[in-house]
């Protein structure tokens, strides 16, 4: 095998080459424009929230909570595959240019994870906590630099083979975790933040950075981190187009079995019970579908415009027909289905009836809950627009995709 590091870009290479292609779909599926709206909205009513807030909300709380999470989440991206398992163990000796390059990689991202919701919190920071922008930015690096040692410290605890021991070490850095962010938002002396650095640059070189004498690195551990951090990926972009490499992730629910005694029992409806069935179960359609449906009627609980309920309520009931979309091309990969003595066309209507179905009781809640939040009117209006993208908006989808494919 060539130089290692020359591997390593390759791996990044590669992976950025697939995940590419499937951000331009996304892109191209309107989502974003969605995303656009809806932050003009949330710019719109950020400085009434502000407002809103009474003065003894725990401000600081919700800073040391969200940034503990953050900095403690997430493992390094080593691009490592099942088949490496055969090939790398023998290159372990010379596998630390890789590894570094997988940390600092994975610390570049996560960094810009960490100034997202800094930059979005940055409001609420100036008007309860200070008023300077550079003390905002030291926080910003301290926070990286802290993220660094989480993400060098955690790549030395997979080496364990136990769990137990891994999930020990992770709770550690959790508590140590919350002291350091504790003291950033808190504006404790330089001598004290000084302190924590001291005392967590030495836990890693004298423990931490000593683990790689007496444990190896756990590869498999290394493939189920990697894997997992990719089904992730492929699963946000299949909400938006069809992705054959996805695995199939299966939630059994049996509470909500019932609901699929509803489709009657007869040959032709043999797609729309599976359709029924694997919306409730596989791939978190259902999950998608109660989060889009929460998260829009907490929007239309805050938005008091009438416009701007009308927008909110179609946008929202929009974007789960985006999702419920690729649940059409769900079976496709398999060839069983094939074989059922079902015609072919009952497998697109049996999709067109349980999206408007679930994009019906959409409209209903979003409606009831305008109506009973803010007046009728709005609410029926919101109803009305609502169904008729949900009864119109596989038929639109369709013949826009005729047309992008004789393009």
């Amino acid at each position: 095998m060539g130089n290692v590091q020359e591997l390593w870009q390759k791996r990044r290479a590669d992976y950025w080459e697939m995940a590419v292609r499937y951000l331009r779909l996304i892109a191209n599926s309107g989502f974003l424009f969605t995303l656009y709206l809806l932050f003009i909205f949330g710019s719109y009513y950020y400085g009434e929230f502000l407002m809103w807030l009474p003065e003894d909300f725990p401000t600081v709380w919700v800073f040391i909570v969200l940034f503990t999470w953050l900095v403690t989440r997430g493992r390094v991206r080593t691009f490592v595959r099942e088949a490496d398992l055969v090939y790398l163990p023998p290159l372990e000796s010379r596998m630390k240019p890789y590894f570094r390059s997988s940390i600092l990689y994975s610390w570049m991202m996560e960094t810009f994870w960490l100034a997202l919701p800094l930059l979005v919190l940055a409001p609420l920071f100036f008007h309860r906590l200070s008023d300077s922008g550079a003390l905002l930015l030291t926080i910003l690096v301290m926070l990286s630099l802290l993220k660094l040692w989480n993400l060098a410290s955690g790549f030395e605890e997979q080496r364990f083979q136990e769990n137990s021991r891994v999930t020990g070490h992770t709770l550690i850095r959790t508590v140590l975790n919350v002291s350091a962010v504790t003291a950033m938002f808190t504006f404790q002396p330089v001598w004290i933040l000084g302190g924590l650095a001291v005392l967590l640059a030495v836990l890693y070189a004298f423990y931490f950075n000593r683990l790689n004498r007496t444990h190896a690195v756990k590869w498999d551990r290394l493939a189920r981190i990697e894997d997992s951090t990719v089904m992730t990926f492929y699963r946000i972009a299949n909400s938006f187009t069809d992705v054959p490499r996805l695995k199939m992730s299966i939630r059994p629910r049996r509470y909500l079995n019932a609901l699929l005694q509803a489709v009657p029992y007869r040959q032709k409806n043999t797609y729309l019970y599976m359709f029924s069935r694997s919306f409730v179960r596989s791939n978190d359609y259902f999950g998608i579908f109660v989060r889009l449906t929460l998260l829009g009627a907490l929007f239309l609980y805050v938005v008091t415009l009438s416009w701007g309920l009308w927008l909110i309520g179609a946008l929202f009931i929009y974007m789960t027909a985006i999702q419920l979309k690729t649940l059409r091309g769900h079976y496709k990969t398999s060839q069983m289905i094939d074989l059922y003595p079902v015609a072919l066309r009952y497998r697109d209507e049996a999709h067109q009836k349980l999206v408007r179905v679930l994009l019906s009781f959409q409209v209903i809640v979003f409606m009831l809950f305008a109506g009973a939040v803010h007046n009728w009117n709005d609410g029926l209006i919101i109803g009305a627009a609502g169904f008729l993208l949900a009864f119109f908006y596989d038929r639109l989808s369709r013949k826009r995709e005729v047309r992008t494919a004789g393009a």
